[in-house]
């Protein structure tokens, strides 16, 4: 089976007063919605668009009677609940098109269980800091990298690629928005073809973290620099090596006044050198207590840190573990058992895919990988919560190192001046010791001067050191994205050729209504400019053949991803109305045929194909293909309606 694949399994709309307005089961391969117009067929499309995550408000007016919409859905062998409320504003009869998300890990057989209620998780529209979206849930299921940028891409704007509407002008490729460009078009198209490589979006991630931070290091960079007058200053040596000279200097003083006092012949010990002393002592403990406490708090930090590096290692390994245990179990759930383990002999191969091959017990393939991707997606929150940890408590241990390298040269001329202070006897002071004295409270001045600017040097220097660490890192990752996006363009020239022959046979063997079509020789998309073309891009044509050139653009895309296993579509396509835009029965009944023949000379549990009619062949009526009634104005798709 192809990677990436997106399955709804079963539809169920519930109505304001708790009655249920839609419930049906789809099934893998080809599902037909059909009716007359008119009957709701558009109404279930939006739906499916909705509860996917599309942001959609323009419901009509049987639609606002209905409170929320769930759907079972299958995202690479997980099963998942998806649940939306439609909320309409009593004022503007509009309802809000980005309500949050439930989604329950499991069947809505398991949900339905007691107690099973408590289990829905509630993610918003938005990634925020501390939160994930549901978005981001749908994309780590399908694989699909989290792009942020210049346009957050949200599962929303994929859907304007897999969602065929009949609301959007015939001339645009994609599900139309007003406010769009061309930037947000390209980068779905690189997701969805395969060809935004996961490295290129890490360094380009990266990159994106790295100039913040080297942004906000080169603003503190330039506040310190702003206050200082010297760019000597700024250099730590050269500071502590004017401390250590002014030391020597006030040394020198103070032996000095010890030869003076000395030779003083009247000496006396006062009550004001006892204080001097008691005062110094105190002031050394205090410094003593700081130095100790900052000590054991850069011990403690650095202990976070180590213990929360190990922790997201730890947290790595297992997400790593997980990825692995769901690879391995595609891989096994592939391996053939022919023969009995016990008695070597053969065995007989049961019909049901559900069923044991050895002890022919019913198995649900989906529970394991369903667990583990809730287990992923609980290991990815963790890390990232833990990784904005970390990055505060490396920040913390900086500021309080270079508050230790200050409280150390501090306690060291307390304990210094406590020091001088046993062997300190004050004699009557003539003028010359005075001035000494005077010098001596000077130079200490300067002491705790030159302490602020030392620490100001050291913040400055371990700030300069980030920035050039980040500069090497942000020059080794411009390199690396360049080789990255060189890569990605020959991929995509590969992709878009695949893209174009399954376009060139779809009008090839349009019914020859347009002789363009039919004798189309290149067929070309251009997803950043949102059209598709044959060689001219003015070319004009009727409005039916631009929507038969549009359709068969976007089914190109899904019958070349049913052979190409890089690419991250989804192998899942809904189209709302086949017929749309005046084009005839005959010729919207021979796309329909083109399209299921093409699927079907593919694995049927290999994609999803819906698609809405008014016009269904009489050979497809009525058939497996067939989901739901046939839809009437007097009995639509919705029910319980007043």
């Amino acid at each position: 089976m192809m990677h990436n694949n997106l399955f709804l399994n079963r539809l169920i709309i519930y109505t304001l007063s708790g009655k249920i307005a839609y419930d049906e089961v789809f099934h893998k391969g080809v599902n037909i919605i059909r009716g007359e117009n008119s009957s709701g067929k558009s109404t279930i499309s939006h739906f499916i668009f909705y509860v996917l995550g599309g942001a959609f408000n323009d419901w009509v007016k049987e639609a606002k009677q209905c409170a929320y919409v769930m759907a079972e859905v299958e995202m690479n062998g997980a099963t998942l609940v998806l649940k939306r409320e439609i909320n309409v504003n009593e004022d503007t009869k509009k309802a809000y098109d980005k309500e949050a998300m439930y989604i329950f890990w499991g069947s809505l057989e398991e949900l339905n269980e007691n107690g099973k209620e408590h289990e829905w998780h509630k993610y918003g529209y938005s990634t925020s800091l501390d939160k994930k979206s549901y978005s981001n849930v749908l994309f780590d299921n399908l694989n699909i990298p989290i792009v942020k940028g210049e346009n957050n891409i949200t599962f929303h704007q994929l859907l304007r690629l897999i969602y065929v509407d009949q609301e959007s002008p015939t001339n645009s490729l994609f599900l139309y928005e007003q406010f769009d460009s061309n930037l947000t078009r390209e980068t779905i198209s690189d997701l969805l073809l395969g060809v935004y490589n996961q490295s290129l979006y890490d360094n380009k991630q990266r990159k994106i973290d790295i100039d913040k931070e080297c942004d906000d290091v080169k603003r503190e960079l330039k506040v310190i620099r702003k206050f200082v007058h010297s760019p000597y200053d700024l250099i730590p040596s050269h500071i502590k090596t004017k401390i250590d000279n002014n030391e020597k200097e006030r040394r020198k003083i103070e032996e000095t006044l010890f030869d003076l006092k000395e030779k003083n012949k009247i000496v006396r010990y006062t009550v004001k050198t006892k204080l001097e002393f008691e005062e110094l002592s105190k002031q050394t403990i205090d410094q003593r207590n700081i130095f100790t406490n900052l000590d054991s708090s850069i011990r403690l930090s650095q202990y976070e840190i180590d213990d929360s590096k190990l922790f997201i290692n730890s947290l790595g390994t297992k997400l790593k573990a997980v990825k692995n245990s769901i690879l391995t179990r595609d891989f096994l759930g592939e391996f053939p058992l022919e023969y009995c383990p016990e008695c070597l002999s053969d065995i007989k191969q049961s019909q049901s895919i559900s069923v044991c091959k050895l002890c022919k017990q019913n198995i649900d393939e989906s529970h394991g990988v369903t667990q583990a991707r809730k287990i992923e997606q609980e290991l990815s929150f963790q890390i990232k919560e833990s990784n904005s940890i970390l990055a505060k408590e490396e920040r913390k241990l900086l500021e309080l190192r270079t508050t230790f390298e200050s409280a150390k040269i501090r306690l060291f001329q307390l304990q210094t001046k406590v020091n001088q202070a046993l062997n300190d006897v004050k004699s009557v002071r003539d003028e010359k010791i005075d001035k000494l004295y005077s010098e001596t409270g000077f130079l200490e001045g300067e002491v705790l001067q030159y302490r602020n600017m030392l620490e100001n040097a050291e913040l400055y220097q371990s700030l300069v050191k980030k920035e050039s660490d980040f500069e090497i890192e942000l020059k080794e990752l411009k390199y690396s994205i360049d080789f990255l996006i060189s890569e990605q363009e020959k991929l995509k020239r590969e992709t878009n050729k695949a893209i174009e022959k399954k376009g060139l046979f779809l009008l090839n063997n349009d019914l020859r209504r347009q002789r363009d079509f039919v004798e189309a020789k290149e067929f070309n998309i251009d997803y950043r400019n949102n059209i598709a073309f044959i060689s001219d891009k003015d070319a004009k044509y009727s409005a039916s053949s631009n929507f038969y050139l549009k359709t068969s653009a976007r089914f190109s895309i899904f019958l070349a991803s049913l052979e190409i296993d890089q690419m991250r579509y989804p192998r899942f396509i809904f189209c709302d109305n086949m017929e749309d835009k005046g084009i005839e029965k005959g010729r919207a009944q021979n796309f329909q045929k083109i399209i299921i023949k093409q699927a079907e000379m593919k694995d049927v549990n290999s994609y999803q194909l819906i698609y809405t009619t008014s016009f269904i062949p009489d050979e497809l009526n009525n058939t497996p293909y067939c989901v739901g009634e046939f839809y009437t104005e007097e009995s639509p798709s919705l029910k319980n309606i007043k």
